[in-house]
């Protein structure tokens, strides 16, 4: 009879342990919270003084426990599709806040813009995160920051057009072609139209107008540098590479071109491919040109208005550190540039100016992100942005 009692616990015990490595299962398999029991639950099975064996059993949770965290937290691919998801929508959200705000402080006859789409994109891109990921928090604080800058920005912006009244508000970023910055356009009685380029900054960066681009020909190397497409043909083969195509199949290719342009437009004396720590600037005309085009295309051609928002502080800005500078005073002397050293590869992938001391400009070649990781095309040139300072 004890006999049999004690196989009966024995079967007992090994179906709540069954059960108990089921329940950790589901949970690192990714089984939703609805159809599986809870990590508090399984962590009050480990310690039922009724089941034998508990020193092994502890430890053997405590790695499975381990491994449901692990399987929760998105990779670092998953996570940037989904940072890419949220903050386009954020982008268009702060536009259409933006000009929501605009309409309701002048009090203009005209309906508000239509959120839900920008905000749904938000919405899934939050929840694409597990539910204690720590950028659930972050994502809900930048909402909110954008939320209270486009009413300030709003105020600021009818202040700059008085005394013209301003009569309605449109939503033009999808014409944004040419090199158009404007995201939305202020239709004003007593003044030209204003049209408003609207840009969100967490970093003390912004891109400027077709500032993310893969074409490192004419909107980069001849937009700022003027380089010719048969300048720029020569400089690739002497480089080694048979063609754009060919140099394109690794962004580092690209690294040393970007390199070799600077170099050779900015007349750089003291500078290496691998080491811009001592450059010095000889060609200052260049240089004063590569200025002047890097605050046109802020504007964009149809000169518009730039308002930052910063999305980490809610702050309202308007003018990069390049806006600053006198440039009929400018002199080389005042020009250095970022080291550029390379960090585990054979060539840095960022390259920027400084003007007496302060980052002015900054060019980062990418590789192919999202998707692509871990593919045999990761590491091809994706585009190059070139960032302003604010």
């Amino acid at each position: 009879m004890n006999s049999g009692r004690g196989r009966n616990r024995r079967g007992t015990e090994a179906q709540r342990l069954r059960k108990v490595f089921f329940s950790a299962f589901t949970l690192r398999l990714g089984v939703s919270a609805s159809k599986s029991p809870s990590v508090d639950k399984f962590e009050k099975r480990c310690k039922e003084p009724r089941l034998k064996n508990r020193f092994l059993l502890k430890p053997l949770a405590a790695l499975l426990l381990a491994s449901v965290v692990f399987a929760q937290t998105p990779s670092k691919t998953e996570f940037e599709i989904t940072e890419g998801i949220f903050h386009d929508g954020l982008g268009t959200f702060a536009e259409l806040s933006l000009a929501n705000d605009l309409i309701t402080l002048a009090q203009i006859n005209q309906p508000p813009f239509d959120t839900s789409r920008a905000e749904a994109k938000m919405k899934e891109a939050v929840d694409r995160l597990p539910a204690q990921h720590a950028s659930r928090a972050v994502f809900q604080r930048e909402i909110a920051n954008i939320k209270s800058a486009t009413k300030r920005g709003a105020a600021a912006l009818l202040d700059f057009i008085k005394p013209a009244r301003l009569l309605r508000v449109r939503h033009t970023a999808r014409e944004f072609s040419n090199a158009k910055a404007g995201d939305i356009r202020l239709e004003c009685e007593g003044r030209a139209a204003l049209p408003v380029s609207v840009k969100t900054d967490k970093s003390g960066k912004v891109a400027v107008s077709e500032g993310q681009t893969p074409d490192i020909g004419e909107k980069w190397a001849e937009r700022y540098f003027r380089v010719s497409a048969d300048e720029l043909e020569a400089m690739i083969k002497e480089l080694g590479f048979s063609s754009l195509t060919d140099l394109k199949s690794n962004y580092l290719n690209v690294s040393r071109l970007v390199a070799e342009i600077l170099i050779r437009k900015l007349g750089l004396e003291g500078a290496t491919l691998t080491d811009f720590s001592r450059a010095k600037v000889t060609n200052l005309e260049a240089a004063k040109y590569l200025f002047h085009q890097l605050l046109r295309f802020k504007h964009g051609d149809d000169q518009s208005r730039v308002i930052i928002f910063d999305r980490s502080t809610a702050e309202v800005k308007w003018e990069s550190a390049l806006e600053g500078i006198d440039m009929d005073s400018l002199t080389a002397d005042r020009i250095s540039l970022l080291p550029s050293r390379p960090r585990g590869h054979e060539i840095a992938s960022e390259f920027g100016i400084k003007i007496d001391g302060r980052t002015i400009v900054s060019f980062q070649i990418k590789h192919k992100r999202g998707a692509s990781r871990g593919t045999a095309r990761q590491f091809e040139f994706s585009d190059i942005t070139t960032r302003l300072r604010v």
